[in-house]
């Protein structure tokens, strides 16, 4: 494991504490989901599980592909707090993101 890889969580975390509060919303407005529908795709409702057992399970870049997923697909507009913390997993992990543009990736 990277040693920096550990100390992403809590940016993994405080991430997650807006994307899942505004899929929440999403989930909510969208009422019964059609198949086919881009939030009736797997890994979004659950989503911040799924990254946090990557996290858990070193699989940081794994997980920062996952999260920028349930911000496209949607698409969810974040916070510049957020699209921050993201920059900064992003550059620790030397991925690339391209922040407050139309796709964060």
């Amino acid at each position: 494991m990277n040693c920096h890889d550990n100390n992403l969580r809590p940016d993994f975390v405080e991430a997650l504490e807006e994307i899942a509060t505004l899929m929440s919303i999403t989930y909510e407005q969208a009422g019964p989901l059609p198949d086919g529908h881009a939030l009736a795709q797997a890994g979004l409702e659950n989503g911040g599980e799924i990254v946090l057992d990557y996290v858990d399970h070193n699989e940081t870049g794994v997980a920062f592909e996952h999260l920028l997923y349930m911000i496209n697909e949607p698409p969810l507009v974040v916070s510049e707090g957020c699209t921050k913390i993201l920059a900064r997993i992003a550059n620790t992990l030397k991925m690339p993101f391209k922040g407050h543009e139309s796709n964060l990736l």
